[in-house]
């Protein structure tokens, strides 16, 4: 007993008032450990045996099992077992003579906290329970923490349409399994967002979650960037390199844009899903990984099969619990609240106060299909905080008349800075929308440091449709990146 009276601590947290339960067949050793523990602060159960024991564990909630191994009827052993089984996290620790200390060193490896030798010291006894339940605290703390980040993702994800919510129903039933899934949707839809709510609600919510845009590596580095490569592999190569594969060890590889992988890199894509493991570039070294696969595409991947684009066996592989997710022009009942919302957080982060929108703009968000989805109603609403005079977004704000230019509508050639209309003559709308449009692509171009993947991706657009409008306007996003002659 310490000097205090006191139950012995780890880093200054103290376990008073846990409860323990005592099982043992001995009444005079039940009775010494349970005047111990009590003595301490603790609150002792003690009962002869495992069936009793199960009893007691099916009433109540135990911090900690004290068991003997060697009892009449249902054994120490088949007790530990059933406890594993049923309350995982429960701390064991299990009182055993010298002769079945080798009994107890495999019950560790199943998932037994500790074992105590009889006749026990009082001492130990007490340093190795103040240690369990120490780890029983944290464990706790560990899972309350993961339940608190898991629903932060879920509110997230804004929605009261019944299409949505039946995806996240989805999600959050395939989250507990390894099982592979691929996030179905237009652009600008959500799925990195739902891949994280997976991963959260997952029992791997806290290894890395690492997301991949497929379309945005090069096809002659994306073996080097999924598996990683030796050092001297190839040119350039002057360390090893860990792939994207390594990094998500023990997490989620979510890998965006699947449909867009390169056929040749298909096959060695399948074997690392397959088979468990990765070869480095140059390296004979097998890696073995435990990795989560979650795959999104805005494309339809039966399709991409038929046309020979994607690997049937592949296909198959990842395609093992679809979810679809449905653009926001089918969701009428969350435009206007989603907005809000938007609109809420965006001003916020602006330090702004706004009163909303009016009849007129809410109207005008109703009606429009927004192909860019979720991005491109974020996007608008930004837009509109800049541009909004008064405490309330008005329906000119949002800038919906000159988005269609946004999905390449065709185009006007362009007019040379001081050609098209005469002096002192507005604009003809044609040039009026290619300028908003040139303008747009080298904010956002600019904002993107010359990413055009990511620029892109801002706009709500198909990366080879935003080059088709750059090549339209004579943009080259070289030009903005740092050191550019456009930076």
């Amino acid at each position: 007993m310490t000097p205090s009276g006191s139950p012995p601590t780890l880093s200054g947290v103290t376990s008073t008032g846990s409860s323990i339960l005592i099982v043992d067949d001995d009444p005079s050793l039940r009775e010494l450990i349970t005047d111990l523990l009590a003595s301490q602060g603790y609150r002792p159960v003690a009962v002869a045996n495992g069936r009793e024991a199960i009893a007691a564990l099916e009433k109540e909630r135990f911090h900690l099992v004290l068991t003997d191994l060697r009892m009449p009827g249902m054994s120490g052993e088949r007790l530990v077992e059933e406890c594993i089984e049923r309350w995982p996290h429960l701390p064991l620790i299990v009182l055993t003579a010298y002769g079945s200390i080798e009994d107890a060193l495999e019950l560790i490896r199943k998932g037994v906290y500790d074992y105590i030798p009889k006749p026990h010291k009082e001492k130990d006894l007490l340093l190795r329970i103040a240690r369990a339940l120490e780890r029983e605290r944290l464990t706790s703390e560990i899972t309350r923490l993961r339940k608190v980040i898991a629903q932060r993702e879920r509110e997230r994800i804004f929605t009261e349409d019944p299409a949505v919510q039946e995806a996240l129903a989805k999600a959050e039933a395939v989250a507990g399994t390894d099982y592979p899934v691929v996030l179905m949707g237009e652009s600008g839809t959500g799925k990195e967002l739902f891949a994280r709510f997976i991963h959260a609600k997952s029992a791997r919510q806290g290894g890395p979650f690492v997301p991949v845009n497929s379309g945005a590596i090069p096809r002659e580095l994306f073996e080097s960037e999924l598996f990683g490569h030796a050092k001297g592999a190839f040119t350039g190569a002057s360390a090893a390199r860990r792939g994207l594969f390594e990094e998500a060890e023990g997490g989620t590889l979510f890998l965006d844009e699947v449909a867009e992988i390169p056929q040749d890199q298909q096959v060695k894509l399948l074997r690392a899903l397959q088979e468990g493991e990765v070869k480095r570039i140059g390296d004979n070294v097998v890696r073995r990984l435990d990795v989560r696969i979650i795959c999104a595409t805005n494309r339809d991947l039966a399709r991409e099969v038929s046309e020979r684009r994607l690997r049937e066996d592949l296909y198959y592989r990842i395609n093992v619990m679809p979810i679809r997710l449905p653009p926001l022009r089918e969701r009428k009942t969350d435009l206007v609240p989603l907005a809000r919302h938007l609109l809420e957080r965006e001003a916020a982060a602006m330090g702004r106060s706004m009163g909303g929108f009016t009849p007129a703009a809410e109207q005008k968000i109703l009606s429009y299909p927004w192909p860019g989805n979720v991005r491109e109603l974020e996007n608008r609403i930004r837009q509109a905080l800049v541009l909004a005079g008064g405490e309330s977004i008005d329906a000119p704000d949002l800038m919906l008349e000159d988005a269609s230019l946004l999905r390449g509508a065709p185009q006007a050639p362009p007019v040379p800075a001081g050609d098209g209309a005469p002096a002192g003559e507005p604009a003809s709308l044609n040039e009026a929308r290619r300028r908003f449009e040139h303008d747009y692509l080298v904010e956002v171009l600019r904002r993107n440091r010359g990413n055009a993947t990511a620029a892109a991706k801002e706009a709500g657009k198909h990366r080879s449709e935003f080059y088709d409008l750059l090549k339209r306007h004579k943009l080259q996003p070289a030009d903005f990146r740092p050191g550019g002659r456009s930076a």
